[in-house]
């Protein structure tokens, strides 16, 4: 589901649809007090096959979101009780968490994190329904908040990386400073409002879920028109033959003075083939961002959390929750 050619366009501002909305700091009391109104209250339309524990090395567990058990896959690793690793969540493409994509984790596994990919509501024989950007950002929340729980995970290194639709969703969560991510990315997953309505009239793969002409629904479902409110920094990687000119013409269209927390990206491929490299990309940004030797970094990291743990279990319960 790449951004879809579109014609140059004059930028759309948020006071063109005549509703008043904060941009700073009140940004995420609004999207948590907003509730979406849905037209079609449905499971996802994408057909999965049955997640199974062990499969491809993923342990599959349950999460809870709004009381709902959720399924999702897990790769520890190496990691075990008191060895806290540093970890991925992993936000899938398409409406369905499935194995093929999954190859797309190897790497983040090879470099020594823990991978969790959560399914989300609606999708994978899950309670709930399809929400397009909505529910599926509070799972991914509570997705993020479960992994911070867990003991062989440091909770201060934890990262999120979305691709497709699911990069849709990492953007959003770069608004929400309510959850303990350090940094998160995405290959492509860059929507704008041409490109739901081109989903919600002519795609009839798609069954949308909400009127979407209705621009308070389209406003907290679609980051790229609340980037000012960006609580921390986001990198999305967009493939050359996956629309990156028209991504980059509408961010400077909306955001002339530059002045967001996005970081984006051109990649050579497409909508699959830049993936890859847009994950390489990735772990190469978060290894500068940590000590220079990573494996010392990790190791250091983890005998410090430990050492607190053994000090004070009350500490480590509350910086969890």
């Amino acid at each position: 589901m790449g951004l879809k050619s579109i014609l140059p366009r004059l930028a759309i501002v948020i006071a063109a649809t005549g509703i008043a909305f904060s941009q700073q700091s009140g940004y995420l009391s609004e999207w948590s007090d907003f509730r979406t109104k849905l037209i079609r209250k449905e499971k996802s339309f994408q057909a999965a096959e049955p997640l199974e524990d062990g499969r491809e090395g993923f342990q599959l567990v349950t999460y809870s979101s709004d009381g709902m058990l959720l399924k999702a896959l897990l790769k520890k690793g190496q990691a075990a009780k008191g060895n806290r690793r540093p970890a991925v969540v992993y936000l899938h493409g398409g409406f369905a968490l499935t194995y093929p994509q999954m190859a797309f984790t190897k790497p983040f596994s090879e470099a020594g994190f823990v991978v969790f990919a959560p399914s989300w509501r609606g999708e994978n024989s899950n309670p709930g329904c399809f929400e397009l950007f909505m529910g599926e950002v509070r799972d991914a929340k509570a997705a993020v908040r479960w992994l911070a729980k867990q003991d062989y995970v440091d909770p201060g290194r934890i990262y999120v990386f979305g691709w497709s639709v699911g990069g849709g969703i990492a953007l959003n969560l770069s608004l929400h400073g309510d959850i303990p991510v350090r940094l998160s990315g995405s290959s492509a997953g860059m929507y704008d409002r041409e490109l739901i309505r081109s989903w919600a009239t002519e795609d009839d793969y798609i069954k949308f879920p909400y009127d979407h002409t209705d621009e308070k629904e389209n406003h907290f479902r679609l980051p790229i028109y609340n980037l000012k409110a960006m609580v921390r920094s986001h990198v999305v990687y967009i493939g050359s033959e996956d629309g990156y000119d028209d991504a980059a013409k509408l961010l400077a269209d909306l955001y002339p003075d530059h002045k967001t927390r996005l970081d984006l990206r051109k990649l050579a491929g497409d909508h699959v083939s830049s993936v890859k490299p847009a994950v390489e990309e990735f772990i190469k940004m978060i290894r500068g961002k940590e000590e220079t030797n990573w494996d010392r970094g990790y190791m250091r990291s983890a005998k410090t959390s430990s050492a607190k743990a053994s000090r004070n279990s009350r500490d480590l319960r509350a910086v969890r929750n």
